[in-house]
């Protein structure tokens, strides 16, 4: 199905999860700063890039990280960057590339947190950080 028809389809069945609603919200605040969006829950084979974008002439592969907001909590969800999870991710990044061969001057991969306020049925955000560069993506 159509990533926008999911996201719409969610949204108005009450459905939306955290991640998808986070990736919606880390999409729009790319947009904000002058990125391009150009793909969204890219798949190769098991292996997904949450999104895709343009700064300039580089491509950015973006991981997106949803959660809850706990107060006083030092978490930001970038922990859940494992090695293992870096490696699926570099394979995709690469696997990206080498289908869709795009001109641009570089690559990067890049990572938004978003967190949620707990409180009622539609969450709040209460706030998005924006990690650029967190993979060497030639090395």
């Amino acid at each position: 199905m159509l990533g926008w028809l999911r996201d719409a389809l969610d949204r108005f069945q009450g459905g939306e999860n955290l991640g998808r609603r986070g990736e919606r919200v880390a999409a729009r605040y790319l947009e904000a700063r002058g990125l391009c969006i150009i793909g969204r829950n890219v798949r190769h084979g098991s292996t997904e890039i949450d999104l895709v974008a343009t700064e300039g002439s580089t491509l950015v592969f973006v991981e997106v990280k949803s959660r809850t907001h706990e107060p006083h909590s030092e978490v930001t969800g970038l922990e859940r960057l494992d090695s293992k999870k870096r490696g699926v991710l570099r394979r995709a990044c690469l696997l990206y590339r080498k289908r869709y061969g795009r001109d641009v001057e570089s690559y990067r991969l890049d990572a938004v947190t978003v967190e949620f306020l707990k409180k009622g049925a539609r969450r709040k955000v209460h706030e998005v950080r924006w990690y650029p560069a967190i993979l060497d993506l030639d090395a």
